[in-house]
C-alpha cells in the first residue's frame, strides 16, 4: 500500500462507503492507495491534482474512486 497526499483547502474530504478515512498530517489529506494509483498520482502535475481534487468534491465522490477510473481504465473501446 501507498499513499496520495491531497491540499487541504479547508473542506472536509468525501470518504466511499467502507474506505479508510484519510488523516491529516499538515497541511494535506493523506489517503491509502494501491502502488498503481500512487504511481499516477505522483506523476500528475500539481494543477491536475487540484483539477481532480475539486471534481470529488463536485460530484461527492471519493478522490480515489477517480484516480482509480483514470489506472484502471480499458486501453481499446469500441
Amino acid at each position: 500500500m501507498a499513499s496520495i497526499r491531497v491540499k487541504d483547502d479547508g473542506s472536509t474530504p468525501i470518504v466511499a462507503k467502507g474506505r479508510e478515512s484519510p488523516f491529516k498530517q499538515g497541511d494535506f489529506y493523506v489517503f491509502e492507495v494501491t502502488d498503481e494509483e500512487a504511481k499516477y498520482w505522483n506523476k500528475l502535475p500539481p494543477g491536475r491534482k487540484d483539477e481532480i481534487w475539486k471534481l470529488s468534491r463536485k460530484e461527492a465522490k471519493d478522490v480515489r474512486q477517480l484516480v482509480e477510473a483514470f489506472v484502471y481504465k480499458p486501453r481499446h473501446t469500441k
